[in-house]
């Protein structure tokens, strides 16, 4: 390796530090380093840098992949059906349905802490539960787009905890009844881990919860998240019976700042449903 031109030469005791113009097979004549007779070109070590760099890059952000899939999958949201692309529309209800369906969307693409609560009305099959799954996917996505461009991620495994969580209001008493007895995690903070959610999906709300207890608890979640966090209720019960299930108090935060959306057409599944006679006479 012929060395056409010294640069410098810095000598600390036994050690030879030396910068030198030399040809360089990749990058034609350039400046090399020199470590007690080690040298290597400046612009091949960058390169092998930047290589290391994005290989470990491209492995962290596997990595945060598969833990938002993972973190989504225990928050009860749906990877395999539930998107607003997956959307099919009721012909008799088109332009209006458009409408409103590109509202949520666009509700969705700009979720924070100010967002108005959402409630999602209609009656059974008309895609409540598709439309608020849909609404998370976009949560999870936008939280994604939001990791920092250098990280590891093994110091980022909290980053998804909090970003959404779509629950039945009758799992929450399920889950609540899980905690009784159990001396590592109470019924407080099991609530307080939903509160945390920087956005909150009660689906199916009134159907099998009609407990006094469960609605005192599902009222307790609104009124800690109130002005903190938006909330998201689906249900098949019109805006009378729905404040009077909440309560005076938790409805009367609810509504502060709130949208109201009603899946006023009917059922997909009754469209799609196939009903055959068995034994029916010949």
């Amino acid at each position: 390796m012929e060395i056409i031109k010294e640069l410098s030469r810095v000598e600390f005791g036994s050690v030879l530090l030396r910068e030198l113009i030399i040809d360089c097979n990749t990058h034609g004549q350039t400046k090399h380093r020199d470590v007690n007779g080690s040298i290597e070109c400046c612009k091949c070590n960058d390169a092998k840098i930047n290589k290391a760099r994005d290989k470990r890059l491209k492995i962290d952000s596997q990595n945060m992949k598969a833990l938002m899939t993972t973190k989504m999958i225990s928050k009860g949201v749906s990877l395999n059906k539930g998107r607003f692309s997956d959307w099919q529309y009721d012909e008799t209800k088109n332009t209006e349905q458009r409408d409103k369906i590109a509202q949520l969307q666009q509700y969705s693409e700009s979720i924070n802490s100010h967002s108005p609560n959402l409630i999602i009305l209609g009656r059974t099959g008309t895609g409540k539960t598709m439309l608020a799954n849909a609404i998370a996917i976009n949560q999870y996505l936008r939280k994604e787009q939001s990791l920092p461009s250098e990280f590891d991620s093994y110091n980022q495994q909290d980053f998804y905890n909090h970003t959404c969580e779509l629950i039945t209001s009758f799992n929450i008493g399920s889950q609540v009844r899980t905690c009784w007895g159990n001396s590592q995690k109470s019924e407080d903070d099991y609530l307080r881990s939903l509160v945390a959610n920087e956005l909150l999906i009660i689906d199916d709300l009134g159907a099998g919860d009609g407990h006094a207890k469960d609605r005192e608890r599902i009222a307790q979640i609104i009124n800690l998240r109130y002005k903190k966090a938006p909330t998201l209720i689906t249900t098949n019960l019109d805006i009378d019976d729905l404040s009077k299930y909440l309560g005076d108090r938790a409805w009367d935060r609810l509504r502060e700042n709130v949208l109201v959306m009603i899946c006023d057409w009917d059922s997909y599944r009754a469209k799609n449903a196939v009903i055959q006679l068995v034994g029916s006479a010949k």
